[in-house]
């Protein structure tokens, strides 16, 4: 027992020791585990503060980007204010300021804008034109220079409750901010948006550049934030003053104000969703809701309710969330179901949230007739807004004419004005001067200017059945030598020449035919005289008997018989001999011999030489006196004709060497003022050697010269009309005077080549003079549409007017239509239509699908038991949705909400493809693509909304307040911009810190 007893009491003091053990060594760890904790406790405030102070700074720092701020660089981070200089306000933030928001969020489209304004002496403030935008801005806020007034006071004080491991303060000097321009090639871009890196982080003191460290980890944060324009058509609806939730739809409204109807509760409902905004709205001052009455235990049925849910975020101008003529308090500071906007009872809720502007817009103001101004002067631009117009209606423009009028006249020398009728002017063409020589045979022309791409008119220039056609330039010369005659015409003087000569020669060899005839029928004449005067010399027989002596010779022998008569004479033959006969064969043979013989004249000779002398005489009388004197005529006829044909061919040859030229010159027309006058133009036209025009044929033939004008219905000399104006087209039809050796000018022009001139009258209007003032009271360079427009300058007055851009086309007619009903209009047949200012737009039961932007004077959609959908923005005056309709449901986006396209897709194609390919399809084609095809491109463009923004400028604006307008401080003819945009979507995309 004793033993055991011994033993227990061991145990005992075992236990009792290992006990003791045991609690000392928990609490020796409980002790450091509470002095852990209470390190990780301060830790966790230290690292709560300091994230406090950054994330604080960082918003603080995103507000002022979305506010445009210039932030001060005085180690305080404030908003630059205006100074009072000579008694007014003046604006330090400008675009000199170091720390200017607009400078580092400006696109290079409107930098480029605001050059050309300082060109044009357009006043944006002071400005540097070498250095507008900024990449990057850095400023600094001390801990110890901001007040209990300062934004961030409550954030810096926490700093400097910051403290180490030690239990000692950590020093914390300040934050510095840092704001980045992120100008990176690989960052998507559609149009306006620019990228920022925002960086904020704590510092020991201001000359250090790195953030505090705490352990492994640095007291800085990054955001990386985007920021674009926040377009007019952005919104669902804009309403210009308050929006009441929390009266009924019929409830008469002030000026400005819109009432969406309050049932009784929502059990009114049913199952409807009421009216959905899906996209933001904007109201110009508050935004009232229902107040909420009921108990914390009250039921739906027992509340009054607004079926109205912003499903985007609503935007306020200069106003407040109000309920009950009051800012809006939940029922409970934080309790459970006051959380969050959604949890309100009374509508369906802010489900993104509000944000303020701080400033109303003074457009949505004079918009809807709240406040009225100064409305601008409308009259010069109407008239040159006519005038414009004019110039760009083919109709008018083909009904226009081209006149001339005669100047001066000298001798061969022309001078005239040429001139289009109702300030027409001449246009000109791009193509290269055109010169078609094809028809002007060997004749040159030339046409010189220091400009070849310029022609204003054309000029064409016949003589006979050649032509020479070209262009001129306003200013230009051109040099036209004239082909005098052809080829063939001067073979034909040669070949009369050749001719005459042949005949000439003919003659000559003719005559002397004749001579020779002559001389050598003188010679026989002379021989048969002298045969004549010796055959009459020969004595004349005398009459006296003969005896003949007849011998008879027979077979026996031969007789011989002598007789001789008186009467009977020996018979003589031609020579003088005697004939003798005889007979053979057994006959008597009879020979009879003269017995003396005498050489006596024979008669028949004389005869003969006698009758010979007669024909040679003749012969020689017809030579002498017919033959010869005739073809003396001949010669000299031939001689005379030889004589003249080489006269010809000497005067052709004269005038070949010394051809007609035609000079004509085109000179610009200065109107009275100095102006050069785009509606005339000087043309004169100088003839030397007008005796020389001969055509083809060698007939003297006056010139025509053919003008054709060109205007603006011409494109690259070529007319943009299935039928050319013929009104544009001219002829100067010259003639002989008597002496056919001078020209006679006609007066004006004509309209055909052979008829006679036409009388127009020039006009008094200068036009270049008023083309002029237009210009100049636009504001505006020739390439652009709108003129440029000073900051100072304020277009609110003028909102109307500027807004007024898509109605009749009566222009100063507000409302420009009076009233719009929307009927039938569904997904099958939508279109997306652009109409501002309506005075009326009334949505019927029969439709059930709206898309567009519009600006009305009014809103009401009709009572109905279908649902609405709107795919578009809205501007309204006032507005009225029968309780039918928001119990049938509405669900109204702007173009941009993400399932917008698709269904804008679907309804009749009001997105669809440029090529023709549905939309929907799919593309192969990845849109990374670095040289994406120019139909994918375009494809791409008309296959979203975004190509439906560029049917309505005014919406892309981001205020209504007008960035275009007339300035109503002077005399404009032409809507002039500002291109500033005045506020944006600031969307932070990532925000990150090693804390």
């Amino acid at each position: 027992m004793l033993k055991t007893v011994r033993n227990s009491a061991g145990n005992v003091l075992l236990q009792i020791l290992a006990a003791t053990a045991v609690m000392s060594t928990s609490f020796y760890v409980l002790t450091n585990q509470v002095i852990g904790q209470k390190e990780q406790v301060s830790k966790t405030a230290n690292l709560v503060n300091l994230k406090f102070a950054l994330n604080s700074a960082m918003d603080y720092v995103i507000f002022g980007v979305r506010q445009k701020y210039c932030f001060t660089n005085d180690d305080k981070l404030l908003n630059d204010a205006n100074i009072t200089q000579s008694g007014s306000n003046v604006s330090k933030c400008n675009l000199t300021h170091p720390g200017s928001v607009e400078r580092l969020i400006m696109s290079t489209e409107q930098e480029n804008f605001i050059r050309n304004l300082i060109a044009s002496g357009q006043n944006v403030g002071p400005v540097n034109a070498n250095q507008i935008h900024l990449d990057s801005m850095r400023a600094y806020i001390s801990s110890d220079a901001a007040t209990t007034e300062h934004p961030l006071f409550p954030v810096l004080k926490s700093l400097r409750m910051v403290k180490g491991p030690d239990g000692q303060a950590i020093a914390v000097s300040g934050i510095w901010i840092e704001l980045t321009r992120d100008n990176s090639e690989y960052l998507p871009r559609s149009g306006r948006e620019v990228y920022l890196t925002a960086r904020v982080y704590l510092v020991a003191n201001k000359a250090e550049n790195e953030a505090i460290s705490l352990g492994n980890k640095t007291a800085e944060l990054v955001s990386q934030i985007v920021i674009y324009p926040r377009e007019v058509g952005s919104f669902a609806l804009l309403v210009p003053n308050d929006l009441h939730l929390d009266t009924s739809w019929d409830a008469i409204m002030d000026k400005g104000d819109v009432a969406i109807h309050k049932f009784g509760s929502r059990k009114d409902l049913g199952a409807s969703q009421g009216l959905v905004f899906q996209s933001p709205v904007f109201v110009n001052r508050h935004l009232y809701v229902p107040y909420d009455s009921g108990t914390g235990d009250a039921t739906d049925t027992s509340i009054p309710y607004s079926a109205v849910t912003f499903a985007d975020r609503v935007y306020l101008g200069n106003g407040w969330v109000r309920s009950a003529n009051k800012e809006y308090s939940p029922r409970s500071a934080g309790g459970t179901t006051d959380r969050y906007w959604a949890d309100a009872r009374t509508f369906g809720g802010f489900l993104k949230g509000i944000e303020n502007d701080g400033g109303a817009d003074a457009g949505l103001q004079y918009f809807a007739k709240m406040v009225t101004g100064t409305q601008p002067n409308t009259e010069l631009m109407s008239k040159c807004t006519e005038y414009e117009q004019n110039k760009a209606s083919a109709k008018f423009l083909l009904s226009t004419e081209m006149g001339a009028r005669l100047r001066e006249s000298t001798t061969n020398d022309f001078d005239y004005r040429l001139f289009l009728s109702s300030g027409n002017y001449f246009k000109k063409q791009s193509n290269a001067l055109i010169l078609d020589k094809s028809a002007w045979g060997t004749g040159t022309a030339v046409v010189s200017s220091n400009d070849y791409n310029d022609a204003v008119v054309s000029l064409k220039i016949v003589v006979g059945e050649r032509a020479v056609e070209a262009q001129f330039p306003r200013e230009a010369k051109g040099k036209f030598v004239v082909q005098v005659g052809s080829p063939e015409l001067l073979a034909s003087y040669k070949g009369a020449v050749n001719s005459t000569k042949s005949t000439y020669d003919a003659a000559k060899t003719k005559y002397s035919d004749y001579e020779s005839q002559l001389s050598s029928l003188n010679k026989s004449l002379k021989i048969a005289k002298e045969k004549l005067a010796e055959e009459e010399a020969k004595p004349v027989e005398p009459k006296k008997s003969s005896t003949t002596t007849t011998t008879t010779m027979t077979a026996q022998g031969t007789s011989t018989q002598k007789s001789a008569t008186v009467e009977e004479s020996a018979a003589v033959d031609d020579s003088g001999g005697s004939s003798s006969s005889s007979k053979g064969k057994g006959k008597d043979v009879v020979v009879e011999e003269e017995e003396e013989k005498v050489d006596y004249q024979n008669p028949k000779v004389i005869a003969q030489l006698e009758k010979e002398i007669d024909g040679l005489n003749k012969n020689i009388a017809d030579l002498k006196n017919n033959k010869m004197p005739s073809q003396q005529s001949l010669i000299d006829q031939a001689s005379k004709a030889y004589d003249s044909a080489k006269s010809d061919l000497n005067k052709y040859e004269l005038i070949v060497a010394n051809p007609p030229v035609i000079e004509i010159a085109t000179s610009k027309v200065n109107s009275y003022y100095g102006f050069t006058a785009y509606d005339k133009l000087n043309l004169d036209v100088n003839v030397k050697n007008p005796k020389n025009l001969l055509d083809k044929n060698g007939n003297l033939v006056a010139p025509v010269v053919r003008i054709q004008a060109y205007d603006s219905t011409y494109y690259n000399s070529m007319s943009t009309s299935k039928t050319p104006n013929q009104n544009l087209v001219g002829y100067l039809n010259f003639e002989f005077d008597g002496s056919k050796t001078n020209l006679v000018a006609p007066y004006s022009v004509s309209r055909k080549a052979d008829s006679s001139a036409i009388a127009l009258n020039e006009g008094e209007q200068d036009w270049a003079a008023f083309e002029q003032e237009c210009q100049e009271a636009r504001n505006a360079q020739t390439s652009q549409s709108f003129g440029g427009a000073g900051w100072d300058v304020s277009f609110a007055s003028g909102t109307r007017t500027s807004w007024n851009f898509a109605g009749g086309q009566k222009i100063g007619k507000d409302p420009g239509i009076d009233k719009m009903s929307f009927e039938n209009q569904t997904r099958a047949n939508a279109t997306f239509q652009v109409r501002s200012i309506v005075g009326a737009c009334v949505i019927t039961k029969t439709s059930d699908f709206i898309t567009g932007f519009f600006a009305c004077d009014s809103l009401e959609i009709e009572e109905r038991s279908t649902p609405l959908r709107i795919i578009g923005t809205f501007i309204v005056g006032k507005m009225r949705i029968h309780p039918t309709a928001i119990k049938a449901g509405i669900s109204w986006s702007s173009i941009y909400h993400p399932q917008a396209y698709k269904e804008l897709r679907g309804a009749n194609g009001v997105l669809r493809s440029m090529s023709g390919r549905d939309c929907n399809a799919a593309n192969n084609e990845p849109i990374w693509h670095p040289i994406p095809s120019v139909q994918t491109v375009a494809d791409r463009m008309t296959c979203n909304t975004i190509s439906l923004r560029a049917k309505a400028d005014p919406f892309q604006w981001t205020a209504v307040d007008p960035d275009c307008g007339i300035n109503p401080n002077k005399k404009s003819s032409n809507t002039t911009c500002k291109r500033r945009l005045v506020r944006f979507y600031v969307v932070e995309q990532s925000r990150e810190g090693s804390l």
